[in-house]
């Protein structure tokens, strides 16, 4: 029998995944929305935020919570050289060719990352301890305060950068330049530097639900692989391009996660994932919030 506690238990863990995965989604999404550029690396940068976590935990004795500023700051730092160094010459001199260049060049950049982890953190899996220890019980659910505070802080992340896009001055400058680029440089929008922060604040994003995910699933040179297929498939769920959307369609894919692995088992959870995916797709080929060009 189905009991309310445990009903409640899985909506909480499934919105912290869900919020987790936002912030992966939302990063690539940034990147896309901005550049319409797909980057393949996305997922290296979850990696590269966990072992931030991990080695500033071990060589700076830092509790694991003071430990996440600094995987944001290694995201971040990654996401900005990457724009900066690797993609800007050719998005500026031959922007027809940009996305491919980009798919080719992040494909490369995520094999060699891998590659550079296995060497030199090596190939063991390793974790950190929990944000925060001890447990939450109510009436409706019993979890542990490492989880709660995972969620909240996703939460307060993901709203923060909500705010920041629908706000300020520079947040109405990036909605400009992913919604038309050639008006967006005649109004004095300096498109090159927007899109160089996208790939920043999208590495950060990125870091930062590596960093919070490493003391509960730990991380190892491949652990990017399922958070980069989860991002584009949160992606194009929610429809490219859409913030929002892509928030909608993470929530969606963590409870499902959630639930299913629960009730049917954990190698079906990313079955029915794929499956809402399609059926969406279906009936709306935009995907949830995407518009026709």
């Amino acid at each position: 029998m189905i009991s309310v506690n445990l009903i409640g238990e899985l909506l909480i863990v499934g919105l912290m995944l869900g919020l987790t995965y936002a912030l992966m989604s939302i990063g690539v999404t940034l990147i896309y929305g901005i550049m319409k550029m797909a980057n393949f690396a996305h997922g290296e940068f979850y990696m590269l935020g966990g072992y931030t976590v991990f080695y500033v935990y071990i060589l700076l004795n830092l509790p694991t919570l003071l430990a996440i500023p600094f995987a944001i700051l290694t995201g971040m730092l990654l996401g900005y050289c990457v724009a900066r160094f690797l993609l800007s010459g050719i998005y500026e001199k031959n922007p027809e060719y940009a996305g491919e260049y980009a798919m080719l060049t992040t494909f490369a950049l995520a094999i060699f990352l891998q590659n550079f982890a296995k060497i030199f953190f090596g190939a063991s899996i390793v974790s950190v301890p929990p944000l925060i220890t001890g447990i939450i019980k109510t009436d409706i659910f019993v979890l542990s305060l490492d989880r709660i505070l995972t969620l909240f802080v996703s939460a307060i992340s993901l709203f923060g950068l909500y705010y920041f896009i629908k706000k300020t001055k520079p947040g109405r400058a990036w909605r400009a330049a992913a919604q038309n680029k050639p008006g967006a440089l005649v109004t004095g929008v300096e498109v090159s530097k927007i899109s160089n922060m996208s790939y920043a604040i999208g590495g950060g994003l990125a870091a930062l639900a590596g960093g919070l995910l490493t003391p509960i699933y730990s991380v190892y040179p491949n652990a990017g692989f399922w958070p980069l297929i989860i991002s584009f498939v949160a992606m194009t769920l929610g429809g490219l391009g859409s913030i929002v959307g892509a928030f909608i369609a993470s929530i969606i894919i963590g409870l499902t996660h959630t639930f299913v692995a629960t009730f049917i088992g954990t190698s079906y959870a990313d079955i029915a994932m794929y499956i809402v995916l399609i059926t969406v797709l279906f009936i709306k080929p935009t995907g949830l919030m995407g518009r026709e060009e």
